[in-house]
């Protein structure tokens, strides 16, 4: 029947066009016996072919078109409603400039009734002291403003410089404007306790706050930024929080919160400091309880994709105790030898790296620096460690270098960053594996520390090292600081000008 159908239609067709002069040969079985037939059925088809798919674009084109108009219409109205609303405010405020806003009900001032925070603040400030001009709208004077309150939050609730660590402190230009992008650690003190000291008690001026730290923190700096960097923005996430003057990120901040085991020293303390650390953990739940139980601060480094990866990286955190991740990156026997699930390689984009360390940072919670697991390969490639740098420094990480091969670029490229970074000193796993022969190399990392200053242990814990650590920190030289591996000072000295190649970019501009 359809082809029946197609017969009529055709024969229709042939008369509608005979009628204008224009003459189709015969029909099926005609014109499938010859050739001209063929042919001319053959192009009336592409013809019709063509007709239906150049009809099909433009009106795929003209909703494409509609839709954008409408979309140009929205942004354009959102714009002056916004517009709008910010010109409202601006009037309220010059009308009422004394107003005070509503407190939510579940909101605790970090404050005592009655008292006003700018006031206790802004009494000790003498004429012509900021470090920057305050009447000015430049963009580098709004960002120290910015500084100049977190300054004044830090030393409003007394905490120790050895509880901030600068990551990064990069100059950026907008609109030929520079400014400082300034990435920060802060690590929060329990509230009641203030630069390591014990519980505080309220009297005149104490701070007291919620129960949370980072809330304790977060609500002093809303205070300090509305009474010294009015224009600057808070924004907070998980563990973070990020300042914008202008709509432009000036500062990120990573919170974390600390329970004093091992309280910040002086940061001009001459002790030598001494970093024990435990890497490949998350494996093995019996061997992380071992770690937990030895009476020493010791830094975690753990596998992201290991079975009991969230679970110790908590206990740890918990406990008080310092947590890296330990990144898996290529090898130079890859693929034969992989690093691990989540291996980062050398040929990756930055963006894929990014998405990588996202992924293993999700899986280890509370993660304050990385540390390389294998990665032979990657950390003698320059441009591959330049560009895993660049996401650990967005990531608010510092940089552990496990210097798993001599030609490691980890730890230059880290510094070149201008990165937090550190480089192993000596490895517990060398040599024998017995309780002894790890006891020796332990009384010779003091004697390292002792002669540089610092040094930085790394160990698998595997049963002979967890034993020798319990056996060390009952009979080992207490003169030596046992700290996490953030409290040990950056070795500026072992750098030099080949190590950090200058480049047009980094150079700051004249007069900053």
């Amino acid at each position: 029947p359809s082809h029946w159908s197609f017969m009529h239609l055709f024969q229709a067709l042939r008369k509608t066009l005979a009628g204008h002069g224009l003459r189709l040969p015969a029909p099926y079985p005609y014109t499938g016996r010859t050739f001209k037939g063929a042919a001319l059925a053959t192009l009336l088809a592409a013809a019709l072919f063509l007709l239906g798919y150049a009809g099909w674009q433009i009106a795929f084109h003209t909703v494409r078109h509609t839709q954008r108009s409408v979309l140009m219409s929205l942004e354009a109205a959102v714009g002056t409603s916004l517009f709008v609303t910010r010109k409202a405010e601006d009037t309220a405020a010059a009308l009422f400039p004394d107003r005070v806003p509503p407190a939510p009900a579940s909101a605790e001032s970090i404050l005592p009734p009655g008292s006003h925070l700018g006031n206790h603040m802004k009494a000790p400030i003498r004429v012509n002291a900021l470090p920057y001009d305050e009447g000015t709208g430049t963009l580098t004077d709004a960002a120290r403003q910015v500084d100049f309150a977190l300054l004044q939050t830090v030393l409003r609730l007394g905490l120790d410089k050895g509880r901030i660590l600068l990551l990064t402190s990069d100059y950026r230009t907008r609109d030929k404007d520079t400014y400082h992008l300034q990435r920060m650690r802060i690590y929060l003190p329990p509230v009641g306790k203030v630069a390591g000291q014990g519980a505080a008690s309220p009297g005149e001026g104490e701070v007291k706050g919620p129960p949370e730290p980072v809330f304790r923190f977060m609500n002093a700096l809303a205070e300090s930024l509305d009474i010294w960097a009015d224009r600057a923005v808070l924004t907070e996430s998980p563990g973070k929080l990020t300042l914008a003057v202008k709509g432009v990120l000036t500062h990120e901040i990573w919170l974390e919160t600390t329970r004093d085991v091992t309280p910040p020293p002086a940061p001009a303390d001459p002790a030598p400091r001494l970093t024990i650390v435990l890497n490949g953990m998350g494996v093995d739940a019996a061997a992380t309880a071992q770690a937990l139980d030895l009476p020493l601060p010791v830094t975690f480094a753990v596998l992201p994709f290991a079975p009991q990866a969230a679970a110790t990286a908590q206990a740890a955190h918990e406990a008080g105790q310092e947590v890296l991740v330990a990144v898996p990156l290529e090898t130079k026997q890859s693929p034969f030898v992989k690093a691990g699930p989540g291996e980062i390689t050398t040929a990756m984009s930055e963006e894929d790296m990014r998405i990588l360390l996202d992924d293993a940072l999700g899986h280890v919670p509370y993660a304050s620096g990385a540390v390389n697991h294998m990665g032979s390969r990657l950390t003698a490639d320059r441009a591959a460690s330049r560009r895993f740098c660049e996401i650990l420094a967005r990531s608010g990480l510092y940089v552990l270098d496990d210097r798993t091969h001599e030609e490691s670029l980890l730890y230059a490229e880290a510094r070149r960053r201008g990165l937090p970074a550190w480089r192993r000193t000596l490895r517990l796993n060398e040599g024998p594996a017995s309780e002894a022969a790890t006891l020796s190399l332990l009384k010779k990392a003091e004697e390292t520390a002792r002669a540089k200053g610092h040094a930085v242990v790394i160990g698998n814990p595997d049963p002979q090292i967890l034993a020798a650590l319990k056996r060390w920190s009952e009979e080992r030289d207490k003169a030596i600081r046992v700290v996490p591996l953030h409290l040990q000072p950056v070795e500026e000295e072992t750098l030099t000008p080949e190590d950090i190649p200058a480049t047009a970019e980094e150079t700051p501009p004249p007069g900053h």
